[in-house]
């Protein structure tokens, strides 16, 4: 919890961190005094505690109560940890992805978001604006599959995968990410199970590659996720002529308001026209899938309310 605290505390310089030297082994690492500690770990941007820091296998336990720490041992990936500066490393993503399973206060769900995040195009952190957009993403779902071949049997491992299934790359914003997982998250966790979905889907139009939020390519169906109702008339004209163009290479794009995502009555009739634009019927018979569904939706509708307001259709 603490690489990943510090990745979203380096959202702005993620590029330049994710090229530096890598390694597989916390080796040479040492632990500071606890106030040099404290003081190195909130100028990272690590400001939880206790803090979490990885230690070489042979490595006694430090004993300390202001520090937990993690041994590794046996084969790692040569991608573990990043060199951050001098004296410091950071595990990477795809290995905090992996260790994170094994965090108690997280669950399927919880991780799939990290998940989102990690392979999209978007960070939070809240030392900064909340959310911050990057050239690339961390990391992407091939990466951390093949970080957890080297984790198999390690504790939470199993709940790390099975978030994993749930991730999809590209994700450009929180809005994408909850508008994907609602529609795509099985049923037994209160998703509809459409599928299969691409986000930020490239599509070739007469002038130039355009991109879908997020698109059933299958059905040549698309969802474009327009924020609030009172965007200005130049934003609004912009919206239109790119959805135009879409249109125009043959996918029907439904628009989503950040009112058709916290209003039910809404968000219902958002489902039953993306079905009838699929051409599929919807057959639910599990009574208790309308609970798991509210249930979703109420646990993914906090990150609508904090960030649809500020960050319109980032």
């Amino acid at each position: 919890m603490s690489a990943w605290e510090l990745l979203r505390a380096s959202g702005r310089l993620l590029p330049d961190l994710l090229e530096r030297p890598r390694t597989s082994r916390p080796a040479g690492c040492s632990l500071r005094a606890p106030d040099m500690l404290q003081e190195d770990m909130e100028r990272e941007g690590v400001v939880t505690g206790p803090f979490h820091l990885a230690v070489d296998g042979f490595v006694k336990r430090c004993g300390r109560s202001d520090v937990i720490c993690h041994r590794y041992v046996g084969e790692l990936s040569r991608r573990s940890f990043i060199r951050a500066r001098p004296g410091l490393m950071v595990s990477g993503p795809e290995l905090a992805f992996c260790d994170m399973g094994s965090c108690p206060g997280l669950d399927v769900i919880d991780l799939a978001l990290i998940g989102f995040e990690m392979c999209g195009t978007y960070v939070l952190d809240t030392s900064w604006d909340g959310l911050i957009n990057t050239d690339a993403p961390m990391t992407s779902i091939e990466k951390i599959g093949s970080m957890m071949g080297y984790r198999q049997g390690c504790a939470g491992i199993q709940k790390a995968r099975a978030a994993l299934e749930l991730v999809r790359d590209g994700s450009n914003s929180p809005m994408e990410t909850v508008l994907c997982a609602l529609l795509t998250f099985p049923r037994r966790l209160g998703g509809y199970g459409f599928g299969p979905v691409r986000l930020n889907y490239e599509v070739s139009t007469s002038l130039g590659t355009r991109y879908v939020d997020v698109a059933f390519p299958t059905c040549a169906v698309g969802l474009e996720y327009k924020g609030r109702k009172f965007h200005s008339v130049e934003q609004v004209g912009r919206d239109d002529r790119r959805q135009n163009e879409i249109v125009g290479s043959g996918i029907t794009i439904l628009n989503v308001w950040y009112e058709d995502l916290v209003s039910d009555l809404l968000f219902d009739r958002l489902v039953s026209d993306l079905v009838r634009a699929m051409g599929i019927r919807l057959r639910i018979r599990d009574k208790a899938f309308a609970l798991r569904q509210q249930v979703l939706r109420a646990r993914l509708l906090p990150a609508i309310m904090n960030l649809g307001v500020n960050r319109e259709g980032a």
